[in-house]
């Protein structure tokens, strides 16, 4: 377009309106670094290091994961975009907010290694795993708020841990937690039985898997050995240097599982049941 021959500049376009969880985190961001601070000079300080230095950061924040912690608040995973299409997404900045939907209201905002919400975890964990707790066999799941013998793994952990940071941020990356990302077998109840975390849990997920069969050892006295399980061939793997990864799905109320055993070669998958005799 041109005006007594000279070009006309269109306007720019403006930045679309931000979201309503999103102006809803920002504002409890701003309110939350207002509080903290009584002097007007430190509050000024501090909103410009901690919210206006990071604003875009956190303007370009998306929704990685969403999970119902009861029937009126949601714990929501925030992260860049980057993040979410990554590979591995642990390198990547994020964060954690609670979200009331009646008053849809942001009540907590956490960072990836916030102690407080560690510290929640760590004495809650059952709260974030939303489950029926109607079904008798639901009861079985160990976590470290309900089982002692967790719990002291867990802070086992934790001592032998380089960096406090880094080890919160492990411990809850896995947050939100997926739908049934637990068996609710009574074989992962660990004030039944010990067995090694490293290559079986009640988590859902794949575990490195070796030559030795997982022992099941009683908790109680004698301590004796109850029973093992071996995924892959019975006769054994003769390449030892294929990388083995097993997964496993145990029944939750029958004596019942199966372990699938696969390769990283695209060899066929080894699938075993195994039942009490």
């Amino acid at each position: 377009m041109r005006v007594n021959g000279s070009p006309l500049e269109q306007p720019a376009q403006e930045n679309p309106f931000l979201s309503g969880i999103k102006q809803r985190l920002l504002s409890f961001i701003v309110r939350g670094i207002q509080n903290e601070e009584k002097d007007e000079t430190m509050r000024i300080q501090s909103l410009k290091k901690k919210f206006y230095f990071h604003f875009q950061d956190y303007v370009d924040l998306i929704i990685w994961k969403v999970q119902f912690l009861d029937r009126h608040h949601l714990l929501i995973k925030f992260g860049s975009v980057d993040g979410a299409v990554s590979r591995n997404a642990d390198n990547h900045p994020a964060f954690f907010a609670v979200y009331n939907m009646e008053s849809t209201e942001i009540i907590a905002f956490y960072q990836m290694s916030s102690d407080e919400l560690y510290l929640l975890f760590e004495q809650y964990c059952d709260h974030f795993h939303v489950s029926s707790k109607s079904s008798p066999y639901m009861h079985f799941i160990s976590s470290h708020s309900n089982n002692i013998h967790a719990l002291e793994q867990l802070r086992s952990s934790k001592n032998k841990a380089t960096s406090f940071p880094l080890f919160i941020k492990k411990v809850l990356v896995s947050l939100p937690f997926n739908c049934q990302s637990q068996s609710p077998s009574p074989y992962f109840d660990q004030s039944l039985f010990r067995f090694d975390e490293k290559l079986i849990s009640a988590a859902d997920r794949h575990r490195q898997s070796t030559d030795h069969p997982i022992k099941f050892i009683l908790r109680r006295p004698p301590h004796t050995l109850k029973f093992k399980i071996k995924p892959g061939p019975e006769a054994g793997i003769t390449d030892c240097r294929t990388k083995r990864i097993s997964s496993f799905l145990f029944h939750p109320v029958l004596p019942l599982a199966l372990s699938v055993q696969q390769t990283l070669f695209l060899q066929p998958a080894v699938v075993n049941i195994h039942f009490r005799r």
